[in-house]
């Protein structure tokens, strides 16, 4: 197995930062000040520290069959920090810090594999809303600052490393590696968490699949609104699928576009084997190691029993709308107000966003309403420890019974913002009617072209891939901890798409607006950042069972 220098995408991560070479540097000069101010305020290990810590120095003194049965994650962010801790060892006694530091490093690395999974995604984009490299570099900086993993940077927490190895190993994906390369940092990244597999599989696995099959955005050249006949027909005979843009697609597209793709993969189902093979492979070797440990997670089974928690999906949305309230703003304007009274650089063009159907949003938000009713679940930690954030929006919550149901427009209404930005705005490109696209072709010459590149947004298949990882990660944990949205967060930024006016604009770029919410965004995050870093470092409280001992508020 080898890991070319060009293949795994290191020399590309360089040439991005050669061109704002400050970038990076200013990037690692405000995670090393928040670094430096925790170690300061908070030297001594602080909550699930200790249980990290404790295992890490056994490994580092050789203790290698000792394990902390309060620890339910696997050993990679000990086995990761062992080199790092060794080399300090040389210069001075081994403390907390040498261990911090690992999370530092891995939020500096961050950057690189963000930054270079951006320009691949990039490359899918038409010229018209390609973004500049500037931007990229820009878009990996404010995913760096994501306060969910910056906060993470001055702690030992396996959040950060956990993170850049599901990363990394899309990255592979993009580039085409071996599948080798991708099944060694596939597993990899399982030891840094075990719900790892099902992005590395599953998400992984159903882009892998989606790239296989012949289409394109907006897909192969179905009818307009085809019937479930239609697709099943085209589908099979062609091997191909219907995959519209999000921006065009309705309610009962994704359905059709899902049935598309298990038709068009039973019609080929040695294509569609060639590209799950290394995700099957990852999951044998988990499958494997669940019997040997006799579940998902290794110590504190008790307090960790798998359940289904169905709620977790409707509280990832207004995390994503709370974050990314500088990206979410046009698509929620756009709506609710007349373009007249509009800047002119948010009046999009209505038929650019798909809005729901009344019929749709009202029976979506009746799902919404039972499993509220019957699957809302808390966690006896939630309630318990009041360290957390989350203690305080539960509270909020069930103060009174009608509460959480007066939250379910909210719910819905994040959603659709949040959707609505991975579909971006339609352009004249892909907006081409079925009538001009079929002239001059054959049926199974447009069956078989090759994918098209997405115009603005994207298509179907991967909003139902990326809600299938998101929702098996999330619903079987009865617990709420923020933290569990990090990588579905991520995956969902980096697909974020660009604006355009409107579809006849000819003009590179999303005329200024990318920039301008980049820059928001990057403002956002930093107070963010530095609310809840004040509040850990200085508004520290005891508890009466635990008196002089200082707790801190926290994610």
């Amino acid at each position: 197995m080898t890991f070319e220098v060009q293949r795994f995408g290191i020399m590309p991560m360089i040439a991005l930062w050669g061109i704002r070479p400050w970038i990076p540097v200013v990037l690692a000069a405000i995670a090393g000040f928040w670094f430096e101010l925790v170690r300061k305020a908070v030297p001594a290990p602080y909550l699930d520290e200790v249980f990290h810590l404790r295992q890490a120095y056994n490994y580092v003194y050789g203790n290698w069959r000792v394990w902390d049965p309060k620890i339910t994650t696997p050993p990679g962010l000990y086995i990761a920090s062992y080199p790092i801790a060794r080399l300090i060892q040389g210069f001075a006694p081994i403390g907390t810090t040498a261990f911090r530091f690992t999370n530092l490093l891995g939020g500096i690395l961050l950057l690189g594999v963000a930054t270079r999974v951006l320009s691949l995604l990039n490359l899918k984009l038409s010229v018209s809303v390609k973004r500049t490299q500037t931007e990229l570099l820009h878009a990996g900086v404010n995913i760096c600052l994501f306060p969910l993993l910056f906060f993470f940077y001055g702690l030992y927490y396996t959040d950060v490393l956990s993170a850049l190895s599901v990363l990394v190993t899309y990255q592979l994906l993009l580039e085409n590696a071996s599948n080798a390369s991708m099944i060694f940092v596939a597993i990899l990244s399982l030891w840094f968490r075990q719900t790892n597999v099902l992005w590395v599989s599953v998400f992984l696995g159903g882009v892998a699949l989606c790239r296989s099959v012949p289409k394109g955005c907006p897909g192969i050249d179905f009818p307009r609104s085809p019937t479930f006949f239609e697709i099943i027909r085209a589908s099979w005979q062609y091997a191909a699928a219907y995959d519209p843009p999000i921006s065009e697609a309705s309610f009962e597209d994704y359905i059709k576009s899902g049935l598309s793709f298990a038709v068009a993969s039973i019609a080929n189902p040695l294509r569609a084997l060639r590209a799950l093979s290394p995700c099957l492979v990852v999951l044998a070797v988990f499958g494997v190691y669940v019997m040997w440990n006799g579940g998902i997670v290794l110590g504190d089974k008790e307090n960790h029993i798998v359940s289904i928690h169905l709620a977790q999906m409707l509280y990832l949305w207004p995390c994503f709308a709370f974050f990314s309230l500088p990206l979410l703003y046009p698509y929620v304007l756009s709506t609710i107000f007349p373009p007249t009274l509009l800047p002119e650089t948010l009046r999009f063009n209505s038929t650019h966003f798909n809005r729901p159907r009344p019929l749709v949003a009202i029976l979506i938000m009746i799902g919404m309403t039972t499993i509220v009713y019957y699957n809302t679940l808390v966690h006896p930690f939630t309630l318990a420890d009041n360290r957390h954030y989350t203690f305080y929006v539960f509270r909020l919550l069930l103060r009174h019974p009608a509460v959480k149901y007066l939250a379910v427009p909210i719910y819905f209404l994040c959603a659709w913002a949040a959707i609505t930005a991975l579909g971006g705005t339609q352009t004249a490109a892909a907006s081409t009617s079925p009538t001009e696209s079929r002239k001059g072709k054959s049926e199974v010459d447009i069956a078989q072209s090759p994918p098209q590149p997405i115009a603005s947004g994207n298509c179907a298949s991967f909003l139902l891939v990326w809600l299938l990882a998101s929702t098996a990660s999330l619903i079987t944990t009865s617990l709420v901890e923020p933290r569990y949205f990090i990588v579905p967060w991520l995956m969902w930024r980096l697909h974020i798409a660009p604006l355009r006016k409107n579809s006849t604009t000819s003009t590179r770029g999303s005329d200024g607006l990318y920039e301008h919410r980049l820059w928001l965004e990057t403002a956002w995050f930093l107070l963010i950042n530095a609310v809840t870093g004040y509040i850990f470092l200085n508004w520290g409280f005891e508890w009466p069972q635990e008196p002089r001992k200082v707790q801190r508020f926290m994610w």
